[in-house]
C-alpha cells in the first residue's frame, strides 16, 4: 500500500502531464488498431480477395465503335455477334478443359401500337427506319437479369418472370412505372406491341410486374425513343424465342443483339480462358470486358487509398507517439534523485523505489493503452464503413492479441526505464560531496527534489575523492575567512 499510494500521489501531482500520458497512449494504441485492420483488409482485398474471384466476361463493342451508333440505320446490327461466333470460343474451351457457365441477354426493338405507347424520344424517327419505340429484352437467367446493361431494377407491384428453363410461359412481361402509368396499366392488364420490321405483325403480352431502377434516377432524355431505358419490356427467354424474336434469319432491326456472359470458377481459369479467345481473334470492334472485376476493383478502390494514406499515418503516429511517451516518462524522472536518496536513506529498499516508479509509468499508459484496445476493437468496423465507402473491415483474433502482446510489451519498456533510473542511484555517491545547492530539503522528504544533473554528477563521480572521515567532511564544508567575510 506504500508503494501505491506514494505511486498515486506522485500521479496526482502532476495531472496534466498523467492524463496527456493516457491521451498518447489512446491514440497510439487505436490508430495502430484501426489503421492495421485495414491494412490488412485491403491487402486481402487486392491480393487473395481478388483471385477467390469467380469472374464474368463479356464480348462488348470498343467504345470508339459504339461512339458510332446510328438507331436509325439497320446496317448497325452487323456489328452484332451470333451464336455461331460464340460456340467458337466455347469450343476451344473445352477443348482446353476449362470449365465455365453462361447466361445471356437478347433484345430487339419493337413497335408501339395504338393503345400502347412509349414515351417520346427527343429526335425519333419512323419506325421503318428505328425497328420501333420500345426496346424488347430477354434474360436467361437471374444473373443475367442482376447484370442488366441498363441497371439493376426491383419489382414494385406485381411478380417477377420466370427465369426457369422448363417455362412454357409465352406472355408475362415486365414495364416500367414509367410506362405503366403513361398507358394506364396495371398487374394483370394486357396490351399489344409490333414487329420491328412489320407493324402488322403483332404479339400480345401481360403485364405480370412493374419495375423500377434501384439507382432511382430519372431516365436520361434520348434522342430515340427505344434508347430510353424506361421503355424497356422484360419477358422471359421462352417468351422471347416462341414468339419469334430469337431467330436467325431475321434482316436489319430483327436480327437479335446476343450478350453472352461467361463465368469462370478461378481467376486461372478465366486468364486461360481470355487467352483462348484472343488466340482464337476477337470479332473486329470487339474487346474483352470483366463486369464483375470492373466492379470488385471499383468497391474496394475506397479502401485501397484509404490503407495507402493509413501506411504513412501508423509510421508516422508511432514514431512521433512512441517519443513523446519516452519524453512524458523521462519528465516524470527528472529532479528526482532528492527523493530516491532521502528514500533511501530512511530505510526504503530499492526495489520498493523502483517498483513505485513502474506503477507510476504503467498506472497510466496502460489504463491508456485498455481503452484504445477497447476503442480499436469495437470502433474500426464502423469507422472504417464511412471512411471506406461502405467497405466492412472486420477485426481479427490474431490482430487483438497482437495489440495486446506489444502494447503491454511496450508499457513494461517504459516502465523499465523508470526503473533504471532508480537502480543507477549508487549508494555510495548518496555521501558524495555536492554544492549546497544540491542538498535535499530533509525535512520536507515527500517532496524533496535536487537538481538531476548535479546527482547525475553526484552518481557517476568518483569514490575515491568522496572524503573518508568526519574531518575531511567538516574541512571540506568549512567555509574560509575570505567567504565568512
Amino acid at each position: 500500500m506504500f508503494v501505491l499510494k506514494n505511486a498515486w500521489a506522485a500521479l496526482t501531482r502532476h495531472k496534466w502531464r498523467s492524463l496527456l500520458t493516457i491521451i498518447t497512449a489512446l491514440i497510439v494504441t487505436f490508430g495502430t488498431m484501426f489503421s492495421t485492420a485495414v491494412i490488412q483488409a485491403s491487402d486481402t482485398a487486392y491480393g487473395s480477395g481478388y483471385d477467390a474471384q469467380k469472374p464474368t466476361f463479356d464480348l462488348k463493342l470498343k467504345q470508339s465503335v459504339q461512339s458510332k451508333y446510328n438507331g436509325a440505320d439497320s446496317s448497325w446490327t452487323k456489328n452484332y455477334l451470333s451464336w455461331t461466333q460464340y460456340s467458337t470460343y466455347a469450343s476451344a474451351a473445352q477443348s482446353a478443359s476449362i470449365s465455365f457457365t453462361y447466361t445471356f441477354t437478347e433484345s430487339v426493338p419493337v413497335r408501339q401500337t395504338s393503345k400502347f405507347k412509349a414515351v417520346a424520344g427527343t429526335a425519333d424517327q419512323d419506325a421503318s427506319k428505328t425497328g420501333g419505340e420500345f426496346t424488347l429484352r430477354t434474360f436467361y437467367s437471374k444473373e443475367a437479369a442482376a447484370a442488366n446493361a441498363q441497371g439493376a431494377f426491383t419489382i414494385v407491384k406485381g411478380k417477377n418472370l420466370s427465369y426457369s428453363t422448363s417455362s412454357t410461359d409465352s406472355t408475362s412481361a415486365l414495364i416500367s412505372e414509367t410506362v405503366a402509368k403513361k398507358n394506364n396499366l396495371k398487374v394483370g392488364d394486357t396490351f399489344t406491341i409490333a414487329s420491328p420490321t412489320d407493324a402488322k405483325t403483332t404479339v400480345k403480352l401481360k403485364v405480370a410486374g412493374i419495375y423500377r431502377y434501384k439507382d432511382g434516377q430519372t431516365a436520361a432524355s434520348t434522342k430515340l425513343a427505344k434508347d430510353n431505358r424506361d421503355n424497356a419490356i422484360f419477358v422471359g427467354y421462352y417468351a422471347f424465342a416462341i414468339n419469334n424474336f430469337d431467330t436467325t434469319t431475321g434482316k436489319g432491326w430483327a436480327v437479335p443483339d446476343l450478350q453472352v456472359t461467361f463465368t469462370l470458377d478461378s481467376m486461372s481459369a478465366y486468364k486461360k480462358f481470355v487467352a483462348l479467345v484472343k488466340k482464337a481473334k476477337l470479332p473486329t470492334g470487339y474487346e474483352i470486358v470483366s463486369t464483375s472485376l470492373e466492379a470488385y476493383t471499383e468497391s474496394i478502390k475506397p479502401l485501397g487509398k484509404l490503407a495507402e494514406r493509413l501506411r504513412i499515418a501508423r509510421i508516422v503516429l508511432l514514431i512521433v507517439g512512441g517519443l513523446l511517451l519516452v519524453v512524458l516518462v523521462a519528465l516524470g524522472l527528472v529532479h528526482r534523485r532528492g527523493e530516491i536518496a532521502t528514500a533511501m536513506l530512511v530505510g526504503v529498499t530499492k526495489a520498493r523505489i523502483a517498483w513505485q516508479f513502474m506503477l507510476e509509468v504503467l498506472f497510466p499508459t496502460v489504463f491508456g493503452f485498455a481503452i484504445g484496445a477497447l476503442a480499436g476493437g469495437f470502433g474500426t468496423k464502423p469507422l472504417a464503413h464511412q471512411l471506406a465507402g461502405g467497405y466492412d473491415v472486420t477485426m481479427s483474433a490474431s490482430l487483438v492479441w497482437q495489440t495486446i502482446g506489444y502494447g503491454l510489451l511496450a508499457c513494461l519498456v517504459l516502465s523499465f526505464i523508470a526503473m533504471f533510473r532508480v537502480v543507477a542511484v549508487r549508494r555510495i555517491s548518496l555521501f558524495a560531496p555536492r554544492d549546497s545547492g544540491d542538498y535535499a530539503n530533509v525535512s520536507n522528504v515527500s517532496n524533496a527534489e535536487s537538481d538531476d544533473s548535479a546527482g547525475d554528477a553526484g552518481d557517476t563521480g568518483d569514490v575515491e575523492d568522496a572524503p573518508t572521515t568526519q574531518a575531511e567532511q567538516t574541512k571540506e564544508t568549512k567555509p574560509t575567512k575570505e567567504e565568512s567575510k
